[in-house]
């Protein structure tokens, strides 16, 4: 059973997140009214996941983001964001949150992004740091428009980030969920040539219904994802091109502005600009290029006794 802690000062708030959560089988959740109150839990047995929000009193989400990266790596965090803590989410995502969920969505997204994170965290616990020789190694794939395919490629290229020793597990979490934004924007919104506009709609399952009918049809079920990723002792590049005719990303929305943070459009750019190094496009703006570089961890020194 996974146990989620959710943590928040408005007790409505939090129950109503718990509630939802519990409505997936398997699912725990715990409560914290606050950030100190939520380390204390934390110490005491560690959850498989903590959701937060962040506009708290005593430690707010950016600070618990900070002390649950510094202390329990191994403990994924997703943000709850309200209009005005838009800011606060975009430093907090840079330190260390896994993702986000806008708390007007939470009926419609607090799941799915759950169960997405979860399964890449229960992927990284198995992880072993291995093959110190390899010096670098490239990897092509080519994937039919099939959703299925997407996270065990996903965790296949953790692997080798693993073996590389490029990050530490929280790390693991945000690239794979920038890689996974990337990859299925590029099957929807490239291959299937779906629009943000439905899926921002209240028409959630008239969307999912419409990928599913694209797939079997032509042209779009002829069309592939490319993927390549380039590891190296420094780096690793991944570049994802889809077959779809492109889109002018000068006209998406910046995702690096905050203000963008409560929108449905521009959420995966978000993520991916976020959690990787640098991003670009081709010029057709039919192919992604991602860099993330090693981590330089920090030791501190230990103060003398």
């Amino acid at each position: 059973m996974a146990i989620v802690l959710v943590v928040d000062d408005v007790a409505m708030d939090r129950h109503l997140a718990g509630a939802l959560l519990e409505e997936h089988h398997g699912w725990s959740a715990v409560y914290a009214e606050d950030g100190q109150e939520a380390l204390a839990m934390i110490a005491e047995s560690a959850p498989d996941l903590v959701l937060t929000d962040l506009q708290m009193p005593e430690l707010n989400g950016l600070e618990l983001v900070e002390a649950i990266r510094r202390d329990y790596s191994q403990v994924p965090v997703i943000l709850m964001t309200a209009h005005g803590s838009e800011e606060i989410a975009v430093a907090a995502l840079k330190v260390g949150a896994s993702s986000y969920v806008p708390k007007r969505d939470l009926a419609r997204d607090l799941v799915p992004t759950t169960e997405k994170v979860l399964d890449m965290a229960r992927t990284n616990r198995n992880h072993q740091q291995i093959l110190d020789c390899l010096i670098e190694t490239e990897f092509r794939f080519r994937l039919s428009n099939d959703p299925m395919r997407v996270r065990p490629l996903i965790s296949h290229l953790q692997d080798h980030m693993t073996m590389m020793n490029l990050m530490d597990k929280g790390g693991l979490i945000r690239v794979g969920t920038a890689l996974h934004e990337s990859l299925v924007n590029a099957m929807e919104h490239g291959n299937l040539e779906l629009t943000s506009e439905l899926r921002e709609s209240e028409r959630f399952e008239a969307y999912r219904n419409l990928v599913d009918e694209r797939r079997k049809l032509q042209p779009y079920c002829d069309r592939h994802v490319m993927v390549t990723a380039h590891f190296s002792h420094d780096e690793v590049v991944f570049v994802v091109r889809d077959d779809g005719f492109g889109f002018d990303t000068s006209k998406l929305p910046d995702p690096r502005d905050p203000a963008n943070l409560q929108k449905c459009s521009g959420r995966g750019l978000f993520l991916i600009r976020t959690f990787m190094d640098e991003v670009s496009f081709n010029e057709k703006g039919n192919e992604i290029t991602m860099i993330k570089r090693r981590q330089q961890v920090v030791v501190e020194p230990k103060a003398e006794l």
